[in-house]
C-alpha cells in the first residue's frame, strides 16, 4: 500500500495533525462549505476543521463529493 491509500489510511488511524468537526457538524456546514470552494473563496478558513474530517471521515467524504458535483453542475447551466 502506498501513496494516497497510505496517507488516507495513516489519517484514519492517527486523527488528523488539526482539529476538526464530526460527522454532525460536518453535514450541517458542508453546503456551506462546498459553495465557498466553488466560489473561490478560502472555504478552509470559513469552515474550520471540515476539510480534516474530510481526509478521515469515507462517509462524509463521499457525501462532500456528490455534493460538490452536484452543485458545480447546477452553476454550469
Amino acid at each position: 500500500m502506498e501513496g494516497p491509500d497510505l496517507e488516507q489510511s495513516l489519517t484514519r488511524l492517527l486523527g488528523p495533525g488539526e482539529p476538526e468537526l464530526g460527522c454532525d457538524k460536518c453535514f450541517d456546514h458542508l453546503d456551506r462549505y462546498v459553495e465557498l470552494e466553488l466560489a473561490g473563496a478560502d472555504a478552509d478558513a470559513g469552515v474550520p476543521g471540515l476539510r480534516a474530517h474530510l481526509a478521515g471521515c469515507p462517509a462524509c467524504r463521499e457525501e462532500y463529493e456528490s455534493l460538490r458535483a452536484l452543485v458545480a453542475g447546477e452553476q454550469a447551466l
